[in-house]
């Protein structure tokens, strides 16, 4: 998914517009999504309601430990249903991410779709969910050990 072309004209311009970003959690515990936006009057997005919910988003890189870099998304806990939906569920819960001009929140800019929450700790303060947004080790080409047996012309 790429942005659009009024946000790389502004951008341009020098007059980059105000952003929100979007989360969307999904777990199997809780019948309906979750959703919470760092826009101070919480914003409305192709119909749904996303309340201020004071949040950080970081990314880790890719290290030797952890071929495939990871993000962490640290929540208020305002909303005592974040935690209890990611304890209680069965499956990873998923989560959308999603970033939005304030000017045209119906309009996505970038997106990351499905990704897990393998982990969740919390307290009373706020809450900490580790995001995978992808995991390459099951894709065909990375679950294959390349060695001289089994890719001869490789080497």
């Amino acid at each position: 998914m790429s942005v659009t072309d009024a946000f790389i004209e502004a951008a341009w311009r020098g007059e980059p517009s105000p952003v929100a970003q979007l989360v969307t959690l999904r777990a199997d515990s809780h019948p309906d999504p979750i959703r919470a936006t760092d826009w101070p009057d919480g914003i409305v997005s192709n119909g749904q309601t996303y309340p201020f919910y004071p949040f950080q988003l970081a990314w880790a890189g890719a290290s030797k430990d952890q071929s495939f870099g990871e993000g962490r998304l640290t929540v208020q806990n305002v909303d005592r249903r974040i935690e209890a939906a990611c304890d209680a569920a069965d499956d990873p819960p998923e989560i959308d991410l999603q970033l939005v001009r304030i000017e045209d929140p119906d309009v996505v800019e970038n997106a990351i779709l499905g990704a897990k929450v393998p982990s969740v700790q919390g307290d009373s303060s706020r809450v900490a969910a580790v995001i995978r947004p992808r995991d390459f080790n099951e894709e065909p080409a990375c679950a294959v050990s390349y060695t001289p047996s089994t890719v001869p012309g490789a080497f």
